[in-house]
């Protein structure tokens, strides 16, 4: 179950940092510019709080998690009940086995063997299905991530070709900026793009 839980608390994070892993540029490197490369900067933070594709995707994997912890958590709820009831039930017989006649022990013995494996089944079973659900919204956030990342590489491939950029360097958490001259930023044009060509993708 905790596997699943993680996931609630993780694809922000994780779509986040699988955009933060290009290479990052040391701050000797923004000092190029006065060579004459035209370098410009891209806040990848803000420029994912505009990005309407991975709001959206980061919104239905969360949903998804939420959706799967609901439906695991009624399913282990019940199997522990049941786990617990077949416990007081043995507890109470080898209380009273000195009570019951060997033929009748027998049968109990036997009973609760079968409820045993039944329940051993039941919970192999119900894990199995929860690392199914994990796996499944891992390959989902792995396939956003891709996604994410080549309509970034190739809007920036294009508009560093169409502007003549020379550098687009990375500002964030991760990234190798720490201060960049505002008329450099191209975050919000950038976003803006990618949410039109979004958009376009889903007429």
């Amino acid at each position: 179950m905790n596997k699943v839980i993680i996931f609630i608390f993780s694809v922000s994070t994780l779509l986040f940092n699988s955009c933060e892993k290009k290479d990052t540029v040391s701050v000797q490197t923004t000092k190029m510019d006065s060579t004459g490369l035209n370098i410009v900067f891209i806040d990848l933070d803000t420029l994912l709080e505009n990005y309407d594709l991975y709001l959206e995707k980061k919104g239905q994997l969360e949903e998804q998690s939420k959706s799967a912890e609901k439906a695991l958590a009624g399913k282990i709820e019940a199997f522990q009940k049941r786990a617990q009831k077949f416990q007081a039930e043995v507890m109470e017989i080898q209380q009273k086995a000195n009570t019951i006649a060997p033929v009748e022990l027998k049968k109990l013995e036997e009973k609760f063997g079968k409820q045993q494996e039944n329940l051993a089944k039941e919970e192999e079973a119900l894990m199995k299905q929860r690392e199914s659900v994990a796996t499944e919204l891992e390959k989902k956030l792995v396939d956003t991530q891709n996604d994410i990342q080549k309509n970034l590489d190739d809007y920036l491939a294009k508009i560093a070709e169409e502007k003549g950029y020379s550098l687009i360097l990375k500002k964030g958490s991760l990234g190798g900026v720490m201060y960049g001259t505002p008329t450099l930023d191209i975050t919000l044009e950038t976003a803006k793009a990618l949410n039109e060509e979004y958009k376009n993708t889903k007429k």
